[in-house]
């Protein structure tokens, strides 16, 4: 991060559910969410990841995929990149970071909604998921705090328990995969997470940020024990 530029917000506005600002560090741009470090455009690659590694577990074409949060753009780029994708559908609780992503005051989400694949809805994640068709989607990704430890918004803490991952899991395909950004390694959610689907996998994404080393987590399960 450069310190030694000033921090400008670029764009700050409040709704039902709290207040989301948008900065800038120089070239860096950072996503605060309720007073909450959410995200910033210095280390991106996991967010990516989220994406990648999710895809490369479900074979075949025609792929959909659904993402919870919206952020800075870079898990929806990663699916984009994707040809194998046909459909993402992007749930975002906070309206006014789609309308600045439309206005253009998000580098990184540059040209990502107008592309004809995407389509965005404003909602919560714990009503969205529920309301999917059975059996819909084969991408599920997860972004919408910096884990289960470090929530953005306190309601986001039933995102990572059995009972919404058991909706979630209604919602896949048979080759579907759910997949889960976290801050930190939480053996809590990797038990959740177990007690829905048959496979488990934790990838460890080691960053390092203003000095520090920090092991960033992505979660991927598959093969439900719920019936469809």
């Amino acid at each position: 991060m450069p310190e030694d530029q000033p921090r400008v917000v670029v764009a700050r506005a409040a709704d039902e559910h709290g207040e989301v600002a948008l900065a800038r560090r120089g070239e860096v741009v950072e996503l605060v969410v309720d007073g909450v470090f959410a995200m910033d455009t210095v280390h991106t690659a996991t967010e990516a990841a989220l994406a990648t590694l999710a895809l490369a577990r479900v074979p075949g074409e025609g792929l959909r995929a659904v993402v919870g949060g919206l952020g800075l753009g870079f898990t929806v780029r990663a699916l984009l990149d994707e040809p194998r994708v046909d459909r993402v559908d992007v749930v975002e609780l906070h309206a006014p970071l789609v309308a600045w992503a439309r206005d253009g005051l998000v580098p990184s989400l540059a040209g990502v909604l107008d592309d004809r694949r995407v389509a965005v809805l404003v909602a919560d994640v714990l009503d969205a998921v529920p309301a999917l068709p059975p059996g819909s989607v084969d991408v599920l990704l997860l972004d919408v705090d910096n884990g289960p430890g470090f929530l953005v918004h306190p309601r986001n803490a039933a995102v990572y328990g059995p009972p919404f991952l058991a909706t979630a899991a209604r919602a896949l395909t048979a080759r579907g995969v759910v997949a889960v950004w976290s801050a930190d390694p939480s053996p809590g959610l990797a038990a959740a997470l177990a007690a829905t689907w048959r496979s488990v996998e934790t990838a460890t994404l080691p960053v390092e940020r203003d000095g520090r080393a920090f092991a960033y987590t992505v979660y991927l399960a598959g093969g439900s024990r719920s019936p469809a």
